[in-house]
């Protein structure tokens, strides 16, 4: 005759291989793995000021984290990122650093192609919620950001901007003497 297992003993049964995958044997002893060290969230550099405007501009690219803990748009050489008073960071679960924007509820994570409304302005950064970091400077070029856009707005102005007719310029007019 066969006995019926109840739910919770396959439970159990599961999760003891998984503590043993978390554990070491040093000379027979079993001893707790290190947890695992996760590096501090950059600085999130964010405008004092609620504001329903923004400029209007577009950032289309990857969200950088440059070698300082800067978040920039673009590369290392990229602007600076003033993001809108109601936008945070987090660690995802799956540990990426992810940007989320409480006006459309959009997030973004470091290293993803994304789309920003907003614009381009001459540094320093001012302001601002949080000081910025003395190692993300200089900051002679920022982009103060307006709302995250969607993974679908972003693919919908690729897309208008493939299928957008060339236009061939004029020649220009020669002066005369």
């Amino acid at each position: 005759m066969m006995k019926k297992i109840f739910p919770g003993h396959v439970v159990l049964f599961l999760a003891v291989p998984g503590i043993a995958a978390c554990t070491t044997k040093t000379d027979g002893h079993i001893v707790a793995a290190p947890a695992a060290k996760r590096a501090p969230l950059p600085a999130l550099i964010r405008q004092n000021l609620r504001n329903e405007m923004t400029l209007q501009a577009l950032f289309m690219g990857r969200l950088h984290l440059d070698a300082n803990g800067c978040l920039r748009a673009g590369d290392e050489a990229g602007p600076i990122i003033i993001w809108h008073h109601d936008t945070r960071i987090e660690r995802a679960p799956d540990g990426r650093i992810r940007v989320d924007d409480a006006l459309t509820g959009n997030a973004v994570h470091v290293g993803d192609e994304i789309a920003l409304s907003g614009g381009y302005r001459a540094g320093p950064a001012t302001t601002v919620t949080e000081p910025v970091p003395q190692s993300c400077e200089p900051q002679s070029r920022i982009f103060v950001a307006g709302r995250v856009m969607s993974e679908a707005e972003r693919r919908d102005i690729l897309e208008r901007q493939r299928n957008r007719p060339v236009v061939p310029l004029k020649p220009a007019k020669k002066r005369s003497p």
